[in-house]
């Protein structure tokens, strides 16, 4: 009757873990693991993660997971497919295949990245991705995939793609599990602050040295921004990781409309309100039409 070990799963994560000290060593963290794994495959959940201490990443490569990123704060590891080299072959094909994107400027110029949510997708994001196509040879627009917002993915991708689809630098891709996801930077959607600085740094480093090289990224863009704390210590952090990798940060500034900067979540609050022609003033065509559409009604309702 006591507790000698435990464990617990959160959706695709593995969080939790921990075995008395007295009884390390006798096989029991192996148990644990093999039992929540069967638990997630009952559920047909087949690529989990697990957050750990850096210290203690080897014991978990023992058992089959495999390292994504690293600080001097914390490891993510990966257990299962489709997994990070699976990801990463994908954006290679992407950087490498000249069929797949648009032509390349014949200016000189290093290729760039954007990494969005647009929840929806608004003027201001309009105009940071318009801004930063304007300064790079190619644009990689990464949507985040994590579906923790109240706008939809396949909504937010599409909303992006349609977008910008005039801006023939710009590429927009799916950020899969490994640009500002729940598993990389679980402090975007939960809102911890104190947590924020270690997830961002992590979320950082992974596409430091994992996303960047495979995409071969130069220079990364990022809004000012004046509302989210937890946003704000992400860029903060980026501005000072990401150079010591030899990517450039340019910070931009927001679009500003009667005064006030743009942002989806004052598109979102004007929704809720009903102030539908408001909100309308705030976002793009693209994003105007889908909003009146039939398909917006059961979103719009949940807001």
């Amino acid at each position: 009757d006591r507790l000698v070990a435990t464990g617990s799963l959160l959706g695709h994560t593995i969080q939790g873990v921990a075995v008395r000290v007295e009884l390390e060593g006798q096989g029991l963290t192996s148990e644990l693991l093999s039992l929540l794994l069967r638990h997630a495959a009952d559920f047909g959940i087949w690529h989990l993660f697990l957050f750990t201490k850096p210290q203690e990443v080897s014991r978990f490569v023992g058992l089959g997971f495999r390292l994504v990123a690293a600080t001097s704060s914390a490891a993510l590891l990966e257990w299962g497919r489709p997994g990070i080299e699976d990801f990463l072959k994908h954006l290679r094909h992407v950087a490498d295949s000249p069929r797949l994107l648009p032509p390349v400027r014949c200016d000189p110029g290093v290729d760039g990245c954007v990494v969005v949510n647009c929840n929806p997708f608004t003027l201001g994001h309009r105009h940071l991705i318009e801004a930063a196509a304007a300064r790079t040879r190619r644009l990689y627009v990464l949507v985040v995939r994590e579906d923790r917002s109240e706008f939809p993915f396949e909504v937010r991708f599409r909303l992006v793609r349609e977008g910008v689809s005039d801006l023939e630098n710009a590429v927009v891709l799916d950020g899969g599990d490994y640009c500002v996801s729940a598993a990389t930077f679980p402090s975007y959607f939960t809102r911890q602050e104190e947590w924020a600085s270690v997830h961002a740094a992590l979320d950082l480093t992974l596409f430091a040295t994992r996303v960047a090289p495979a995409l071969s990224v130069g220079k990364r863009f990022v809004g000012t921004e004046p509302f989210s704390i937890v946003t704000h210590v992400y860029n903060e952090k980026m501005k000072a990781l990401l150079p010591r990798h030899g990517i450039e940060v340019e910070e931009l500034r927001r679009l500003e409309i009667g005064g006030e900067p743009v942002s989806a979540s004052r598109v979102r609050s004007l929704l809720r309100e009903g102030c539908l022609e408001d909100a309308k003033a705030l976002v793009p065509s693209s994003t105007q039409h889908w909003l009146t559409s039939p398909e917006a009604g059961q979103v719009l309702e949940r807001l």
